[in-house]
């Protein structure tokens, strides 16, 4: 009721029609309640559904499987551990040393005390470095070189069909070269964000190997190309089921080590970081973690061009009929990185110049005559070649 005192308006309360819109009140808390108890109920629900889809339904389980833990990270973070232990015991037996002895059996541990001790130290950035960059581009760079080794066959049943690979694609080789290109791009950035001289003479001597080596490495894959007619490193492998190609391309598979070893810049080829020239090259300026990152990143190159030649070369899973294909792969893998270090301990630097003339003068044409070989062997001896590749 609205009633008027003094010129003024009064508003009367009516407190039984107040009383009657209680229970309409209470019903449309609960109702909203009951809504907002729902919506959480129902999208942690869609969660769980998502979550049972992506991982634990057994196709999609297998493949996260693989791809965390076999032939995934998990596997190549310690096929990478191994890696840097085998390299420093060789390198010592091959220099008369002992290599690392001290902790755990045969040294084992040695690596793990480095990291530590790497990881623990102080990170020390230059003054007149790009201060973001600095920072990003050591894990770019291990990033970059892990990626590829989703790509390779190490079964031999296709990952479509639940082998032990992460992915095949039918342009697989393109991307792992397409890759590996930007490494050298990396470390010529890393060298001229740090602020310094020498890491930018190293950035520019890294870009010079790859420079040197990459052409001459990709033309070495063209003959296992021609004789598999596909770009997918799986096809490649399957395609030396009755004859590895490191038989029908010797010269090939020399060539390409040869310019995998420059491209990754270690003995003989690892002017881009000389300590005896240039500090440590385009590495000069990362400490701690970064330099670790960097590190790791080296090796992993050694592995991923050693996982590339027993793919495209050496039959890949194919080996002894009574060995699963993972396991034929891994042993010619650890043959394969046995001779890459061998390689790289056994010679002394060369210059820039003699990078780049080897390269384009010796390696270049050797792997040209290979390819038209085994071109002119296809066209004129097809009852001896085509048998071999499987082809009637």
């Amino acid at each position: 009721m609205v009633g008027s005192l003094s010129g003024g308006v009064m508003l009367q309360f009516d407190f039984f029609q107040w009383l009657a819109g209680i229970p309409d009140w209470i019903y449309g808390i609960i109702q909203w309640f009951y809504l907002l108890v729902s919506g959480i109920f129902y999208w942690i629900w869609g969660i769980i559904e998502w979550l049972w889809a992506t991982i634990f339904l057994p196709a999609n389980f297998f493949f996260l499987f693989r791809a965390v833990l076999f032939p995934g990270l998990i596997f190549v973070v310690l096929a990478l551990i191994w890696a840097v232990w085998f390299t420093r015991k060789l390198w010592g037996r091959i220099q008369d040393r002992r290599g690392p002895v001290h902790l755990g059996k045969y040294g084992g541990l040695q690596l793990f005390a480095d990291a530590i001790k790497l990881i623990s130290k102080e990170t020390i950035i230059p003054d007149k470095a790009k201060r973001w960059m600095f920072r990003f581009l050591p894990g770019l760079l291990l990033l970059i070189v892990l990626l590829p080794f989703a790509f390779i066959p190490w079964d031999t049943v296709s990952a479509v069909n639940g082998g032990w690979a992460i992915a095949d694609l039918s342009v697989s080789l393109v991307l792992v070269f397409a890759f590996l290109t930007a490494v050298p791009v990396i470390s010529l950035l890393a060298g001229w964000v740090s602020g310094s001289k020498y890491t930018l003479i190293g950035g520019f001597r890294a870009a010079n190997n790859q420079f040197a080596a990459e052409i001459p490495m990709i033309i070495s894959t063209i003959g296992a190309v021609f004789l598999a007619r596909s770009l997918s490193l799986f096809d490649i492998a399957m395609a030396q089921t009755n004859v590895w190609f490191a038989i029908l391309l010797p010269i090939n598979l020399v060539t390409f080590l040869v310019a995998a070893i420059a491209s990754v810049g270690i003995f003989p080829f690892d002017a881009p970081v000389a300590d005896s020239e240039i500090i440590f090259g385009w590495r000069t300026e990362y400490t701690g973690v970064y330099f670790t990152l960097t590190y790791f990143a080296e090796f992993a190159e050694q592995m991923l061009y050693s996982a590339l030649i027993v793919a495209l070369f050496l039959g890949g899973p194919n080996g002894l009929p009574f060995l699963p294909g993972p396991v034929n792969f891994i042993i010619k893998f650890l043959i394969v990185f046995f001779f890459f270090v061998l390689v790289s301990s056994s010679f002394q630097r060369l210059r820039q110049d003699q990078i780049v003339r080897y390269c384009w003068k010796y390696l270049l044409p050797l792997a040209m005559l290979n390819i038209i070989i085994i071109m002119l062997a296809v066209v004129y001896l097809p009852g001896l070649i085509l048998p071999l590749l499987g082809v009637g």
